[in-house]
């Protein structure tokens, strides 16, 4: 298996005060929602696409920032995805949640923020960035629109790395450096659109891949009136590697793609993200 990476990068406002807790064991755990807008380039332009991610910090960092965020303050965040499961009532849940390492606030005199219907603040031209790299679960699945416009499906095993690994700065989070340290495979969705997509297509189960795209959040009503949520990364880059995969031939080279476009279809055949039980 490759070599797992599992890295996301935001900077945002926050949309409120964050949300203090403690679990059984003593542990701070802080939520906070910060909200952006990426610049999207497709078929019509370029367009401002609003997003909200919720993130989780935890231990000590989340001590020391509970009590000195407030709304509209702009965040950068480094941390990674994280896939977790659970059983409740008979039935395998699962969520993939944003995990942050490391957050500071930012000097927000020079950044431009919009308004939402809620009142809540928005950075223009925000950050909004997955890195990741791993072996596909399954072969990668290709269809299109009813506009004809080609979209990609993908599922990628993510070996998590120990904790301690160094962050941007080259020093190890000392949140990190207390967590656990078994492995852990992540599985995240990733979805690419048009010549990006056709290209996907051809991946096969097992192969590793880089991918570079942002975080997206779609939610839909399932077939049985159930609201449903996925997280996953729409990429704007893909990058296929050479080692571990058995495969001869170097990295193909990419145009970076994206897209906004919604597909509903197939949709039941990712699981539903929930809120987990504490």
């Amino acid at each position: 298996m490759a070599r797992g990476l599992n890295r996301v990068y935001l900077i945002g406002t926050l949309t409120a005060r964050p949300d203090m807790r403690y679990t059984p064991g003593g542990m701070a755990v802080l939520e906070l929602t910060l909200a952006g807008n990426d610049l999207v380039q497709d078929e019509t332009g370029i367009r401002e696409i609003p997003w909200y991610h919720r993130v989780k910090l935890l231990g000590r960092q989340a001590e020391r920032w509970g009590d000195a965020l407030e709304a509209g303050q702009p965040l950068f965040v480094e941390g990674r995805l994280e896939y977790r499961t659970w059983e409740a009532e008979g039935q395998r849940k699962s969520i993939v949640e944003i995990r942050a390492d490391f957050l500071d606030p930012l000097d927000g005199r020079q950044m431009e923020t919009v308004e939402d219907a809620r009142g809540q603040m928005r950075l223009r031209n925000a950050l909004n960035q997955a890195i990741l790299m791993g072996n596909l679960t399954r072969d990668a699945e290709l269809r299109y629109t009813p506009q004809g416009t080609p979209v990609a499906r993908m599922s990628l095993a993510v070996n998590e790395r120990p904790r301690g690994q160094a962050g941007l700065g080259g020093e190890p989070r000392a949140a990190s450096r207390r967590e656990h340290w078994e492995e852990k495979t992540h599985f995240l969705e990733v979805q690419a659109w048009r010549d990006l997509a056709e290209w996907a297509g051809e991946l096969r189960k097992g192969e590793p891949i880089l991918v570079i795209g942002r975080l997206v959040n779609d939610s839909w009503t399932s077939s049985t009136g159930e609201r449903r949520y996925l997280t996953r990364v729409e990429a704007t880059r893909l990058e296929r590697l050479t080692r571990g995969s058995g495969q001869a031939g170097g990295p193909r080279p990419q145009k970076d793609r994206t897209g906004g476009v919604d597909i509903e279809e197939g949709l039941e055949d990712f699981p539903p993200e929930e809120d987990l039980p504490f």
